[in-house]
């Protein structure tokens, strides 16, 4: 498997993940926006939600795309610099993501104690982390 491959598979699944919550499902919704003080920080509407699942599976069509493993459709003529500068400025936005708001999010986070910033911690800042590296490395090819 390569990288580019590892990387368009987090992004499709977590695409898909944002799909079932635009379709309105719930399930682990909760976990996946930071808290202040015991409520939510943003809530995120139906339409909101799908976006981010379109733009997740863009992203992984984009890194695919620069491996050399998919081309866009010919009726779209996108250029390929595209490709070539927008790989590599995902993973400097990867690994801010990784890093953080020094509030919020990421492990610079200073509100903690939440169910989203236990899972922060351990799965959605170093998913970002090898999403990074993973941009970056296909960036460098």
């Amino acid at each position: 498997m390569t990288t580019a491959v590892i990387a368009a598979s987090i992004l499709g699944a977590a695409g898909a993940v944002h799909l079932y919550w635009a379709a309105g499902g719930r399930k682990g919704f909760d976990a996946a926006v930071p808290h202040v003080v015991g409520k939510r920080w943003f809530t995120p509407g139906k339409a909101v939600t799908f976006a981010v699942a379109l733009a997740l599976f863009a992203l992984a069509a984009l890194v695919l795309w620069r491996d050399g493993q998919i081309a866009p459709p010919a009726q779209l003529a996108l250029p390929f610099e595209i490709a070539r500068y927008g790989v590599p400025l995902m993973a400097l936005v990867f690994l801010a993501r990784a890093i953080g708001d020094f509030r919020h999010i990421g492990w610079s986070k200073r509100l903690r104690g939440s169910r989203f910033a236990r899972l922060d911690d351990v799965l959605y800042a170093p998913l970002c982390l090898v999403l990074a590296i993973c941009f970056a490395v296909v960036g460098m090819t």
